[in-house]
């Protein structure tokens, strides 16, 4: 190069008016002492005639430099990479497009099915079908969901771009995305409600089992537990007692053993540990549980503290059932209630007729005969109270039929009923509902969620009490039933009945003679039997309970220090995985810190908010803390497994027969666990669809 190098000024070009432009393609390497054209070295077109491989490999011809960028600029190959260099630098990469385009789709896509999960949660919510006959937009008959869309597309640009696309275009409103949607939204919801279960020290499983329409048998499956609730700077704010549903499961094995492994197999997919279960609810069934070869029996050999509990309000109702099924007059008098339904409510006529004599009283006017529920006697109180404050519209339609009516079978069969309610023995027997009043109140109080062991024990014990009290009360609920007989005009004395003569042995006395007069008859063997019989049940949780008695607020008030450290000290022995031995000492230093605040408590919850949340002394009494927390977790009823399969009925109903197991799972999640809804990260779930269905639009 005779001593020549490269110089700056190659960079600027001076035209002949002398005006410096600068040669911006131009590029020099120091390390290779060679001078470039950026554009040809990254553009140009290698199969071109012309092309010129020196500025692309490097030109280090010093002398004659000038010359050749003057040749080289107005070159074709040159000019064509300059302006493809250019709109790569202004415009970025094919890639940098793509990505852009894809992102745009991704963002729109994202929007659409937010629109489309907010569907699908309003419809599982309430609940509702999703599919029609013919699913295609603009049919009558396409069903909730597209229906719903369509509505919605009058008012929501995306959705009105999404229904405009030509046929064959991917919408995102097929069944298949129906189901994934459901599948991917109530996976969340179950992932959450697990991860809130681990959390908590302990929980139990309450399990009860169904047919669906299709007389498929369907467990579900309920966990108990408790949770300390946190505000954001993660200071304990409540304490809540949870029941969460986490599915149905099909079962085919209806015994004990196959039970057992369902519910076994249940808890291991969901990555729970047993040991962590502290007790069973189940109903009374001898599959579930049988002291010897139950489920509970079984599952206690896995976890011993596992304990069982027969569900208080499953039991309230069998012991009611029970008690009244052995008492004949007892018994054909809800025959006769039933038998006064159906001939009301089979008969439109017989229903408008008994309408029109709806009495003046709102009370009455808005009461109705209701059908009898042969397994939920709690429910039975609407039927009589219908029957109590309706008796003389009831007795008018009765009567009204009895002279009108040409049907002879209907006239003897109002004529029949008729002659049966105007008897003391009946109307004395419908003021029953002032028995059920409390039987009632009592059977709802069960099945809530904040009832406790020691809360439904003591329940049950004032029902007794108040069954028992009633014992004294025969001449006032006789003088009641007068008085509502006297406003028909009906017969005011008990049913007298031929005395059987029995044959008296010689060593009889004559005290064993049976009741000649019939109201002594109707007291001993229907009034006081009933009463007697139901004041002798109501002891099925008082075991368990009793195990917790050192925790309840009255007998830390009440009790010695002696007598509360013996209880405590047995329930750390029973409990001994869960529990230390310095449980008993934490209970006194407990009880005598905190008295005053103790004496205002009257639940275990109350109690659990006092420790954790009002004082803050979780750390300080742990041991307590934790005897608090199991006691709360032990379930009382399986009233939710009940309202469960009342979702389950809804769900899976006649036209939606063919629902699958995984969709029913899904929608029942959704349904039961809706609370759950406004905690789902939908953002998150719409872009990782979206980021798949994106890339599907743009290259397919």
């Amino acid at each position: 190069s005779r001593g020549r190098c490269f110089s700056i000024t190659y960079y600027d070009i001076t035209t002949k008016a002398g005006v410096k432009l600068m040669c911006t393609w131009l590029c020099y390497s120091p390390k290779l002492d060679s001078a470039y054209c950026e554009p040809c070295w990254l553009f140009a077109d290698c199969s071109a005639p012309a092309y010129n491989v020196a500025w692309v490999r490097g030109v280090r011809d010093w002398c004659h430099l000038s010359s050749k960028i003057e040749y080289h600029e107005t070159s074709k190959i040159h000019l064509d990479s300059c302006l493809v260099y250019e709109q790569w630098r202004l415009h970025g990469t094919i890639d940098e497009d793509f990505e852009t385009q894809i992102q745009k789709e991704k963002n729109f896509w994202r929007q659409v099915l937010e629109c489309l999960i907010n569907v699908t949660f309003t419809l599982s919510m309430c609940n509702l079908a999703f599919r029609g006959h013919r699913e295609v937009l603009g049919h009558a008959n396409s069903g909730n969901f597209l229906s719903i869309v369509e509505l919605l597309a009058m008012y929501d640009p995306m959705l009105k771009q999404v229904i405009s696309m030509p046929s064959g275009s991917i919408l995102y409103l097929s069944h298949n995305i129906q189901d994934e949607l459901i599948e991917i939204l109530s996976k969340h919801i179950e992932g959450n409600i697990v991860e809130e279960i681990k959390a908590a020290p302990f929980f139990s499983i309450i399990v009860d089992t169904t047919q669906d329409i299709l007389k498929t048998d369907q467990l579900n499956q309920i966990f108990q537990y408790v949770t300390i609730e946190t505000d954001e700077r993660n200071v304990a704010i409540g304490v809540k007692i949870n029941e969460s549903f986490l599915g149905f499961q099909e079962i085919c094995d209806q015994s004990s053993s196959g039970l057992e492994k369902k519910i076994i197999s249940c808890i291991e997919q969901k990555g729970l540990d047993i040991s962590k279960c502290r007790g069973q609810g189940y109903d009374g069934a001898s599959n579930m549980s049988g002291m010897y070869s139950g489920v509970q029996a079984r599952i206690s050999k896995k976890e011993p503290n596992a304990e069982y509990v027969h569900c208080a309000a499953h039991n309230f109702n069998l012991t009611m059932n029970d008690s009244v099924r052995g008492i004949p007059e007892v018994k054909y008098f809800y025959d006769v209630i039933e038998t006064l339904y159906t001939f009301f409510g089979h008969s439109i006529k017989c229903w408008t007729m008994l309408s029109s004599f709806a009495s003046t009283s709102e009370l009455s006017s808005n009461l109705t005969l209701k059908r009898l529920c042969p397994t939920r006697w709690s429910s039975q109180y609407e039927s009589l109270l219908a029957l109590r404050f309706r008796y003389l519209d009831i007795m008018k339609a009765l009567t009204k039929i009895v002279l009108l009516s040409k049907n002879a079978d209907e006239h003897c069969e109002a004529s029949a009923l008729k002659k049966l309610m105007e008897n003391l023995n009946f109307v004395f027997l419908v003021l029953q509902t002032k028995i059920l009043e409390v039987v009632n109140a009592v059977s709802k109080l069960l099945q809530s969620k904040d009832t406790d062991l020691y809360k439904a024990a003591k329940l049950l014990c004032k029902v007794t009490e108040d069954l028992a009290m009633f014992q004294n009360n025969f001449k006032e609920a006789k003088s009641s039933a007068i008085k509502l007989l006297e406003k028909w005009g009906g017969q005011t004395k008990f049913e007298e009945k031929r005395v059987r003569k029995v044959k008296r042995h010689f060593d009889e006395l004559c005290e064993d003679e049976r009741l000649a007069n019939s109201e002594s008859f109707f007291k001993v063997n229907v009034f006081y039997r009933c009463l007697n019989k139901l004041t002798n049940h109501f002891q099925s949780l008082q075991a368990v309970a009793d195990k917790f008695s050192v925790i309840q607020p009255n007998m830390l008030i009440s009790a010695s220090d002696e007598d509360l450290y013996k209880e405590a000290e047995k329930l750390a022995n029973h409990f001994n995985k869960d529990i230390s031995l310095v449980f008993p000492g934490q209970l006194l230093s407990f009880s005598f810190c905190l008295k005053s605040e103790i004496s205002k408590q009257s639940l275990v919850k109350d109690l659990a908010n006092m420790l954790i949340v009002d004082n803050a002394l979780a750390s300080s009494f742990s041991d307590v803390c934790t005897v608090l927390l199991l006691f709360l977790t032990i379930p009382v009823t399986v009233a939710s497994a009940e309202r469960s399969f009342s979702k389950l009925k809804l769900i899976k109903n006649y036209p939606r027969s063919t629902t699958g197991q995984e969709r029913l799972c899904g929608l029942g999640m959704l349904s039961i666990e809706n609370d759950w809804i406004g905690m789902v990260d939908v953002y998150k779930i719409t872009s990782d669809i979206a980021d798949t269905n994106a890339c599907k639009m743009f290259f397919f």
